[in-house]
């Protein structure tokens, strides 16, 4: 009885999965020159762009990458604005409570040296 494609195919993954196992730092090295190759990166973003086409084409508007965004155009900047606001506002409350509290502590100190003769 002859072995079916599947079988085949089967033992050909496992083999690979052995010499993979065995060669990784080779195998690493040679997956991350053949990413680094320009013609291999055009292939791939030619063919992320068709993935993306045919899901709009499908009616289904595949999710942007990146960072999501929060705010829109004049939103984002005002908000940036009360942020910065914000944080100015507890930078100088920091900033006088720690020159008050420099104030009271040399006063402190001024006290108890003149009534210390």
């Amino acid at each position: 009885m002859m072995p079916t494609v599947s079988d085949k195919i089967l033992k050909r993954r496992a083999a690979v999965e052995r010499w993979k196992a065995k060669n990784r730092d080779y195998y690493l090295d040679q997956k991350r020159r053949c990413s680094a190759r320009p013609e291999y990166r055009a292939k791939m973003r030619a063919r992320y762009h068709c993935q993306q086409e045919e899901l709009r084409e499908a009616g289904i508007l595949p999710r942007k990458l990146g960072r999501p965004r929060l705010y829109d155009g004049e939103e984002a900047k005002e908000m940036k604005r009360v942020r910065a606001r914000e944080a100015s506002a507890r930078y100088r409350l920091k900033r006088l409570s720690h020159v008050e509290e420099k104030d009271e502590s040399e006063k402190s100190d001024s006290t108890t040296s003149e009534n210390s003769p």
